[in-house]
């Protein structure tokens, strides 16, 4: 089996710093995976980062970016990442990948307005300016991926005395909630099977 390299928070950095560098624009982005785990300190390292925008502008400067500072794009998608619904996926030379996305995240969970307000502002480069989503809201971002790596975020997310009202309540706010919310209780119940981790929500 191969094992995928994990970067820790000063190489990640390095490359988000560098795209910074080509920006047109003043430039906003939402991290909803690793590297916001790894900024709130509940993780040493992530193979990838997650990246959310919120505006057209905001995606077009930043994925020109990333061109214009030699990042690799990558047009040969696997399955899972069709599922997630990434617009696109750069990597670096040293092998730091990042994946896109706009607004939505498998093609089911919205950055929305309350998303946006709790996350804080972390990271401030030249024409870049990186929120970290809330635990909450990354938790839920998580719980819809089939990714077995996310499930073992999701426990230790769950560490950090979630309010499990603001996941309800996003959750149930969110458009077509109907269509994945049995997705999000069969995750609760993975994460109570695989970590005995107790979610009140099931």
């Amino acid at each position: 089996m191969i094992e995928i390299r994990k970067f820790k928070q000063n190489e990640l950095m390095d490359v988000l710093e560098e795209i910074s560098k080509h920006l047109e624009s003043e430039t906003k982005v939402y991290l909803i995976g690793g590297l916001g785990m790894v900024l709130h300190g509940l993780k040493a390292s992530t193979k990838d980062v997650d990246l959310v925008f919120d505006t057209k502008p905001d995606l077009k400067y930043f994925i020109s970016a990333c061109i214009s500072a030699g990042m690799d794009d990558i047009a040969q998608k696997t399955v899972e990442y069709i599922q997630l619904g990434t617009q696109k996926i750069f990597e670096s030379q040293n092998g730091v990948r990042l994946d896109i996305f706009y607004r939505r995240v498998c093609n089911g969970l919205t950055l929305s307005k309350d998303m946006k307000n709790r996350a804080h502002k972390s990271i401030t480069f030249p024409n870049l300016t990186v929120y970290a989503m809330s635990n909450e809201d990354i938790f839920l971002f998580k719980s819809i991926t089939l990714r077995d790596d996310d499930l073992a975020d999701m426990a230790a997310l769950a560490t950090t005395e979630l309010d499990w009202n603001i996941i309800e309540i996003e959750a149930r706010k969110q458009p077509r909630s109907k269509e994945w919310l049995p997705r999000l209780r069969e995750r609760l119940m993975d994460l109570y099977d695989d970590y005995d981790v107790t979610s009140p929500l099931i």
